[in-house]
């Protein structure tokens, strides 16, 4: 089993994809992770080159991730999101066993991570240095020969790299998690308990237009539960719709409130297309899904 995951190795998303093969019944050794980008993640998914791609989506504190969702409107002809995962989050600040914590004078990690903790980096490190960069993993590797450096990332990097990890709350908030988006060339059969996503694009703009979309879906009591926008790339200042929803496209009621959106979508000019269904998850327990 090919999955192709946000890179390098030892980042958040090499958790979810092992994770996935879990709830797949797959033993660690069957399971062939092709470190990557979310763009190409995908696309090695539509060249058959992989069999499955696990992107991050959607973090409870930063929001949307919005290079996933551009990907899945670009690759959508082809790649569809087939399940979610709900991936617990645990940062930790890591630094060279020598170190002296009221030393420290860089932090580094990925963006996403940097903002997550920064309260608690305001607090207990005022005058470090928050340096971005590419992966949390990237972070972990750069610290392991710098005394005044600390690197926020997860216990599991941590570990593997041979670092220690400052014994004071890191994170925001201690409740914090991910979810990632697993995508294959189908979406999935309907389960009873599912959410869909739909990207829609107007073409002449009208007011109103939003509220009607939203409109069907609430007639046909279709439960949406995010509206986002995101910039149409081929056009300047105009924008696709991400709704997701409760249910499987394949449902009666969700079928007739497409085609309501379909109808109000061409008078318009514009497109609609259907992004993938799959089950609704929960948050998800990740003890040795890393040794």
């Amino acid at each position: 089993m090919k999955i192709a995951t946000l890179g390098p190795r030892g980042t958040y998303s090499e958790e979810a994809a092992l994770l996935f093969g879990k709830r797949l019944a797959l033993p660690t050794s069957e399971i062939e992770l092709i470190f990557t980008t979310i763009n190409n993640s995908l696309q090695l998914v539509q060249d058959y080159q992989a069999d499955y791609a696990v992107i991050p989506a959607e973090n409870m504190i930063d929001g949307l991730i919005g290079t996933t969702f551009d990907a899945l409107i670009e690759f959508q002809d082809f790649v569809k999101v087939c399940d979610e995962i709900h991936l617990p989050i645990t940062h930790c600040l890591a630094a060279a066993p020598e170190v002296v914590w009221e030393r420290i004078e860089r932090i580094y990690s990925h963006p996403s991570a940097l903002s997550q903790c920064q309260n608690q980096l305001e607090k207990s490190f005022p005058n470090a240095s928050l340096i971005p960069l590419l992966s949390t993993a990237e972070a972990a590797a750069l610290v392991l020969d710098d005394h005044k450096a600390a690197a926020i990332c997860s216990p599991t990097a941590a570990r593997s790299r041979g670092l220690v990890c400052y014994q004071g709350e890191i994170q925001d908030y201690t409740f914090n998690e991910t979810r990632f988006l697993v995508c294959s060339q189908t979406d999935s059969a309907p389960t009873g308990n599912d959410r869909t996503l739909l990207a829609v694009r107007y073409g002449e703009n009208r007011p109103g237009q939003l509220y009607q979309t939203a409109k069907y879906l609430a007639e046909a009591k279709v439960d949406l539960t995010f509206v986002q926008s995101r910039p149409y790339k081929v056009k300047p200042q105009e924008y696709v719709l991400i709704y997701e929803f409760i249910g499987h496209k394949s449902q009666p009621e969700i079928q007739a409130a497409l085609r309501n959106i379909e109808l109000q979508i061409r008078n318009s000019g514009g497109w609609k297309k259907i992004l993938g269904s799959y089950p609704k998850r929960e948050r998800e327990e990740i003890n040795g899904i890393i040794s």
